[in-house]
């Protein structure tokens, strides 16, 4: 008795002992979204996201476009991108699974594009273009404090119209003007909106008449400088249906007052992003 009465302290603690939970990695496509079309022999990126619960740890994501041979992708960040090059036409559909270091989990993300082709995926009400967060692309703030015009160039993949944009702010927290350009750069419309710290949305007074495969710009005018921006993120293209914002899609231009931007510098990103209403 007294033999088991010293073992009954270590029973109950092996029995409290919770179970450890088992990795398993998650990994995400945010771009380019399914069913979208991008252009044949233009570099697109390839971007997402990988979780393991509370647990953590991811160390790496692995995508394959034929489900035999596989890439991997450094993802200690939980995100994860990298620059395709589409050299043969038709549909394509990309799969991605994330690792940790014990564990590599199912494939639990996919994405069908179509290369040189020419697509419309159902839409349901206003999309906003997502620009996905690209690791080694991150967004900082600039110190320039002179009047800039930054802008972002997209096409649609159908007509529709552009009722406002969302744009992220930097260190400028004042008054500035949205903007959407023609692609001859004419202006469509603007509106001036108050000061904000953070993201803003502006919306048009009237939505603006957008056409399919033609470019335009969004951008907003900043007097004073301090805006957010991401170089080398537009390497390549970014496909979310129903846009598709191309190699060096931000843009931007010098000047009191702004204008119509051209100017790219480093592939930056300046954190602009449409929205489309069908």
């Amino acid at each position: 008795m007294k033999r088991l009465a010293a073992l009954l302290p270590a029973l109950l603690l092996l029995q409290a002992a919770p179970a450890l939970a088992a990795d398993t990695p998650y990994a995400m496509i945010h771009s380019p979204s399914t069913g979208t079309s991008v252009p044949l022999n233009t570099p697109l990126v390839l971007a997402g996201g990988a979780v393991n619960g509370e647990s953590g740890g991811v160390t790496t994501v692995e995508f394959s476009s034929d489900g035999v041979n596989w890439t991997s992708l450094d993802a200690r960040t939980e995100t994860w991108s990298t620059v395709l090059f589409p050299s043969v036409p038709g549909p394509v559909t990309i799969w991605a699974r994330a690792r940790t270091a014990s564990a590599l989990g199912a494939v639990t993300a996919s994405t069908t594009i179509h290369v040189g082709g020419s697509t419309t995926p159902p839409l349901h009400g206003d999309t906003k273009l997502v620009l996905p967060p690209q690791p080694g692309h991150p967004a900082e703030l600039d110190p320039d404090l002179a009047a800039v015009e930054l802008g972002l160039r997209t096409r649609f993949d159908r007509a529709g119209s552009v009722p406002a944009v969302v744009l992220r702010r930097g260190g400028y927290t004042g008054p500035v003007t949205a903007r959407v350009w023609g692609p001859d750069g004419t202006l469509l419309a603007q509106q001036a909106a108050p000061g904000a710290a953070h993201s803003q949305r502006i919306t048009f007074a009237t939505p603006v008449p957008v056409q399919p495969g033609v470019d335009y710009v969004v951008s907003y005018y900043t007097p004073a400088g301090g805006y957010v921006a991401s170089e080398g993120y537009f390497l390549g293209g970014v496909a979310n249906a129903p846009f598709y914002a191309g190699v060096e899609a931000g843009v931007y231009r010098y000047g009191e007052g702004g204008g119509f931007p051209t100017e790219t510098w480093n592939a930056s990103n300046y954190w602009i992003e449409p929205i489309f209403r069908p």
